[in-house]
């Protein structure tokens, strides 16, 4: 009975996901209008990755050859369900303000303790700051990444699996694409601002850490990716998107880029 329970939640989570945080695909009649036949411009480049600015039409030309629809990864956004299931991983509780501590015998969605797959403990209450001010916002089986929100809607997040609770390296799974073969997945995380941040991670013995950023200032004229959508792979080594500024249609910044992996 319980493993019913677990599974129809898990398919809620699929068919009641909102959709990533990626752009979507605009009017490509208008789009393949702005640039053609440009040459490929080197915008980055360092040991890990090349970043390449392309004309219009050659982003849809791949794009017509390699998109594929992602799965979303499931999810549970109800906190109750969620808590029943991360009982005795994840202890949560509410704001004790006489005592100053995040108290696991108040009803609340913040992080209390942690009690990590490899035997490792966090203690928001001894170790403060981390995580003292962030509440949950999903819970993802699959990845075992429980992702929480702060100030100016940020994303915060851990990893139950490895002990990883730095959002910079485990990122929000919303924002994962994965490569072909899943050698390599683009994911990312919203830091609070207009813009949000993305990096790439390798499969490495099951599960994927960190590779390389993304950098978001790619020249020395501080030209700026902000949110990147349409995202697809070609290959395991290479990756296209378009970059996008909310309610922004007329930026030199916005175009489309590919990505190379080294």
């Amino acid at each position: 009975m319980k493993y019913l329970v677990f599974c129809s939640m898990l398919i809620w989570g699929c068919h009641n996901a909102s959709s990533n945080k990626q752009v979507p695909l605009g009017n490509e009649a208008d789009t393949l209008q702005i640039q053609k036949n440009m040459e490929r411009q080197l915008l980055f480049d360092n040991d890990t990755i090349a970043i390449y600015r392309i004309d219009s039409v050659s982003y849809f030309e791949q794009r017509q050859k390699f998109y594929v629809e992602q799965d979303t990864i499931p999810y549970i956004a109800d906190f109750e369900q969620a808590k029943k299931i991360l009982q005795g991983k994840v202890v949560f509780g509410g704001w004790n303000d006489g005592q100053r501590i995040i108290d696991s015998l108040l009803d609340g969605q913040m992080i209390s303790m942690v009690r990590f797959e490899n035997g490792e403990v966090f203690d928001q209450n001894l170790q403060k700051g981390i995580f003292s001010d962030v509440y949950f916002v999903k819970y993802y089986p699959t990845e075992d990444i429980v992702l929480f929100e702060g100030g100016h809607t940020s994303d915060f997040s851990i990893n139950l699996k490895n002990g990883l609770m730095d959002v910079e390296q485990v990122g929000n799974p919303d924002y994962i694409v994965h490569s072909p073969n899943k050698r390599y997945r683009l994911n990312g995380w919203f830091p609070g601002q207009e813009c949000s941040s993305y990096f790439i991670q390798k499969q490495a013995e099951g599960e994927y850490l960190f590779c390389t950023g993304v950098p978001m200032h790619l020249t020395k004229e501080a030209f700026d990716l902000c949110t990147i959508g349409d995202v697809f792979w070609k290959s395991d080594q290479e990756l296209y998107f378009r970059n996008t500024y909310y309610g922004n249609t007329d930026d030199e910044r916005l175009g489309f880029f590919q990505l190379v992996l080294k």
